[in-house]
């Protein structure tokens, strides 16, 4: 049984011939096209459950058949595979409405494997959201009538323990065990920084795991990328939550995020953050910017403050908080 059916637009015969054969070894079903409009044609014939993109072709740049299929009211996710490094073209890509961009030549093509599955399940997360938001007084959205899922699907959004990384601890504490409404995350990255997240949505008690759960696999690829040593949007908060509200204002997902994103530089002993909303409370002093989801066009700042010996810094949201502790 195939995993799901894929177009692959791309000009190169042998880039393409690799792509097909890898991802037809994964049980994809592979539609493959070699010119824009060929690939309009034949995403319109087959309604993939995924795009995979080029935006140098011989005819109509990937950047129109990106348009020009969300014009057509597709709701496929769309990953662009360009030679382009150009930062230009990588925003244009995501606010038109790519899901995801990769750099060639991709030579783990494991990590296309990975996005391919990240995009999926972001996509299966949104229908899944917008069946329950219109169908929640019929009382048919199966995941919630399964606590051992949503036991199992909470469990991704907080830490399993506490972190330790050089002099920093990094640990969590949650008063109501069985709140389930929001993500707490740090991440260990490269050269001793780590990545740290405390995020809650606007929404119904019994409606905010599945958006959580979107805005994770949404962050997830830029961790991803970073450790690959591909892309570092994740290193700089005010670029991590501008990529992020983008995305959301195209998603299925209506609802507003509080989050505070940010990088410990465990070793040059600085916190950099970055604010969304005004509900999570922070000992380091920085003035929240609007909340995700609501505007696409939102600006945010990064803050900086200098760690000291023996500091103490709280993010606090309802009955939950997030500790960094420097010995």
């Amino acid at each position: 049984m195939s995993r799901a059916t894929i177009v692959v637009i791309e000009d190169d015969p042998v880039f393409q011939s690799l792509l097909q054969q890898y991802l037809a070894n994964l049980d994809f079903t592979v539609i493959a096209a070699s010119t824009g409009e060929e690939g309009l044609r034949l995403c319109r014939e087959s309604e993939p459950d995924i795009v995979l993109c080029d935006l140098m072709l011989p005819d109509i740049n990937g950047l129109q058949v990106i348009e020009q299929l969300l014009g057509d009211a597709s709701d496929a996710p769309i990953i662009v595979i360009s030679a382009s490094e150009e930062m230009s073209d990588i925003r244009e890509a995501v606010r038109l409405g790519a899901w995801d961009y990769l750099v060639k030549p991709v030579n783990d093509l494991h990590v296309l494997d990975f996005a391919i599955e990240n995009c999926l399940h972001r996509h299966h997360l949104e229908q899944s959201y917008e069946s329950e938001v219109w169908e929640l007084d019929d009382h048919i959205d199966v995941i919630y009538q399964d606590d051992a899922m949503i036991d199992r699907l909470s469990q991704e959004l907080v830490p399993s323990g506490p972190l330790q990384v050089g002099d920093y601890r990094f640990s969590q504490q949650q008063l109501d065990p069985l709140s389930r409404g929001l993500w707490i995350e740090y991440r260990p990255l490269l050269d001793g920084q780590v990545l740290v997240i405390i995020a809650s949505v606007n929404a119904p008690a019994e409606q905010k795991l599945l958006p959580l759960l979107v805005l994770k696999t949404l962050i997830d690829p830029l961790i991803r990328q970073h450790l690959a040593g591909t892309d570092h949007t994740i290193l700089y908060p005010e670029q991590l939550l501008t990529h992020v509200n983008l995305e959301l204002c195209h998603s299925k997902i209506r609802s507003a995020f509080d989050v505070v994103c940010g990088i410990v530089k465990t070793q040059q002993h600085e916190w950099c953050w970055a604010q969304a909303g005004d509900k999570i409370v922070s000992s380091s002093e920085g003035k929240p910017d609007l909340a995700l989801g609501i505007w696409q066009h939102a600006q945010y700042r990064t803050h900086r403050a200098f760690l000291p010996p023996h500091s103490h810094l709280q993010l606090k949201l309802d009955s939950a908080e997030l500790v960094i502790d420097r010995a």
